[in-house]
Parts: C-alpha cells; structure tokens; sequence
C-alpha cells in the first residue's frame, strides 16, 4: 500500500528543490515550481504564507491543507520546519500527512450528532405532548403514573424497532408484534396481519407505535385481548384510487361494547394525534363485533 506521507523541500524563494512520494492528484513535475503552479489558489496561499513566516522565524508551523482532486479534496496534516546550513536559514522541509479518512469519518459524525440533537428534540415534544394529555386525562396521580410509563414504554419500544433498521424507519408488521408483545405476547397467535409489510420512516413509525400501543391496551381491558376467543386483523394495504395506505385494526370479541369517553387520551391519541403527526386522517367505531381504526397514510410517509 502506498505512503500516506509526503516530504518535500522549499528554497528561500519557495521553490521546490525536491520531493518524495507527491500526493497522486498533483503534477508529477514539482521540482522547480512554486505553490501557486501547483495548488488550487486557496492551498497555494495558505502555504506559502506559512512557508514565509517559518523563513522570517524560524520557528515550526502545523497547519491543514485540502488539496482538490478528482474525486474531491484530500486533506493533509503539514508541518513546516526550517532548512539550515551553516547557520543559516535555507528554505523549509514539509511533511505531508494524508488525513483525509479521518475528516470523512469527523464530518460523518457532525452529520450523526447534529441528526442526534433533532431527534432528541422532537422526542423531548413527544413525551412532553403525551405527558401533558395524561395528566388532563388522569384521575388521580397512580393513573397518571401507570398511563404515561406504559406509553413511554412503548415509545422505547419503538425506537428498539427503529435502531434494529439504523434508524432508516421501521416495517409495519415488526410494530404490530413488538407492541402487542410488550402486554400480551401469549396472544400473539390470536393477531393476523397481513397486507404489505412497508417501511414507515421514524416519524411515522414512533406515532404508529403510539396508536398501536393504544389498540393493544384497550383490546387486554375491554376487547379482543380481554377474551381467549378474541382474534384481531391487522392489514396494511395501498388504496390504488386514492394513492394513501391504509392501516387497518379490526377486532372480534363477544366483550360487551364500552362507550367512548370523549377526555379518553387514549381516544384523541388515535383519532387526533396520531393521523396529524402522520399528515393522515383516522376512523374509529366500536360497532359489534368489535373496535375497528383505520388509519391513512400518505405515501410520503413511507421509505422507498
């Protein structure tokens, strides 16, 4: 493998005198030129300038150079030092240190912090709006308690489905099952899912979750999951007139119907929140034989 390494020497005049191993995407023809011959204007000028200073010093210069090429600058750790003979200052001796895998890898973790910081932003909104909406919902502290650690539980878990996929977004079915299994993986046998298993972007897969979470509760107290002989179907499916994807809950049990209860989080969770965070729209009834929600969401909600 080729040295990452460059060194080279510099006259009094900023002439090179002579160079071993040139970077590939310089001349082959140094010796003999200056700077501003064989660097992009900016490289040139900021080079020579240092050059100079160590020339009127004589003390050393560390700077970082990106050098243009064809498949885009590399960049190059340089320390400059003084050339002596007989006392004096000669010219400069340069090394040159190809750091150009290290600045990918810095710039990629900018990119990954700055995607970090915007994700905990909207997660603190999240909890903060499920938080508040518990608390006007609650009766006494315990409920509050038990309602909004259950639905943080299923945030994380969530974000589980999503960090299995790097965070590219997360497919519908493993939602369904991972939410469902959170309070009743005995029951898993009792859900059907079927339609196409797309990839929801995270925005939409956290809010998914959410409703999901919802669903899952409500069937273990008042529906399907509160019967052995309940069953759901889950299907996801594309409406081919409309262009929107619909998901679909659909629940048979002989559990006797519950009326709504119109400050019921959980109820605007599903008909309000959730098809808002998604730029969709929700239905809900509770008709025997059981509670069906259907959910649209536009295709720009889904990874392609």
């Amino acid at each position: 493998m080729a040295s990452r390494i460059t060194v080279a020497a510099a006259d009094s005049d900023g002439r090179y005198t002579w160079i071993f191993n040139p970077p590939a995407d310089l001349p082959s023809d140094i010796v003999g030129r200056f700077d501003h011959d064989v660097l992009s204007p900016d490289a040139a000028d900021t080079l020579a300038e240092a050059k100079r200073a160590v020339l009127a010093s004589g003390e050393s210069r560390e700077l970082e150079l990106a050098i243009p090429g064809e498949r885009g600058p590399r960049w190059y750790d340089v320390s400059i030092r003084a050339q002596r003979e007989d006392g004096r200052t000669i010219g400069t001796v340069m090394s040159f240190i190809d750091v150009t895998d290290r600045k990918v890898q810095e710039e990629h973790l900018r990119i990954v912090l700055r995607e970090l910081a915007h994700r905990s932003k909207n997660l603190l909104a999240v909890i903060q709006g499920i938080a508040r909406q518990t608390a006007e919902s609650a009766e006494t502290t315990q409920q509050f308690v038990n309602r909004f650690n259950g639905r943080i539980f299923s945030l994380s878990r969530a974000h589980d489905v999503l960090t299995d996929a790097d965070w590219r977004g997360a497919r519908i079915f493993d939602l369904v099952r991972s939410q469902i299994a959170l309070y009743a993986e005995n029951r898993l046998g009792s859900v059907t899912i079927e339609g196409e298993n797309a990839f929801l972007r995270p925005n939409a897969a956290q809010y998914v979750g959410l409703a999901l979470h919802e669903l899952t509760t409500n069937a273990m107290k008042y529906g399907a999951l509160a019967r052995e002989s309940g069953m759901i179907a889950v299907r996801f499916e594309k409406n081919a007139f409309t262009g929107l994807y619909r998901f679909t809950w659909r629940e048979t049990s002989d559990a006797a119907m519950r009326e709504r209860n119109v400050r019921s989080f959980g109820l605007i969770m599903l008909t309000e929140v959730v098809p808002t965070s998604v730029s969709g729209a929700a239905e809900l009834s509770l008709e025997p034989p059981g509670l069906r929600y259907a959910l649209d969401i536009p295709k720009a909600q889904l990874v392609p």
